[in-house]
């Protein structure tokens, strides 16, 4: 009979250690995915970035044409004026000629400064996106860093209650009585 028992004690021991060994290895598992998972949202976030910086040049790239457009098109307007104040006989070199073509270089000053501010503020909110993205991807992953260290940390609480029952266990079944110190379990 004592030998049924020592055994039983063993096997009881081994289960105990066994379960403490798979809960702390499904925890390293468990960790290393919620780890894996942060990283593939953080790449996921990180693409923005790059989608905003494909944003950034098309934007920029867009203002340069439209200023050349402007441009043109305010050569080509100034060219009818003149054509039209010297067709008629009008010298353009002063009065109201002159005032039009100056008036006409003003507004195309005043809308080119505009597109150009427009343009910074634009650059500007695509700065502060790109920081977003690259902070939320960082915050991710330090989550992802929390979870896996938790989720591990449970896997040692595992491990180490494993053992602790085992000895509970194998002094209680083996070699006396055991008396928790702390009045639990």
């Amino acid at each position: 009979m004592a030998e049924i028992t020592t055994m039983l004690a063993v096997v009881g021991m081994g289960t105990s250690v066994a379960g403490g060994i798979a809960g702390q290895q499904a925890s390293k598992e468990a960790a290393a995915k919620a780890q894996e998972a942060a990283n593939f949202n953080a790449k996921i976030i990180e693409r923005d970035v790059n989608l905003l910086e494909n944003q950034r040049t098309i934007l920029n790239a867009n203002q340069v044409i439209s200023n050349k457009r402007k441009r043109m098109l305010f050569r080509k307007v100034q060219g009818d004026v003149v054509a039209n104040y010297s067709y008629g006989g009008i010298d353009i070199a002063q009065g109201t000629p002159m005032k039009v073509l100056r008036e006409n270089a003003r507004e195309l000053e005043y809308e080119l400064t505009v597109d150009k501010m427009n343009n910074y503020i634009a650059n500007m909110q695509i700065n502060d996106a790109q920081t977003d993205a690259r902070l939320t991807a960082e915050l991710t992953r330090m989550e992802g860093g929390a979870a896996a260290g938790a989720l591990r940390a449970r896997g040692t609480q595992s491990l180490i209650s494993g053992f602790g029952s085992a000895a509970r266990f194998g002094y209680a079944t083996l070699g006396g009585s055991y008396t928790n110190p702390t009045g639990t379990g």
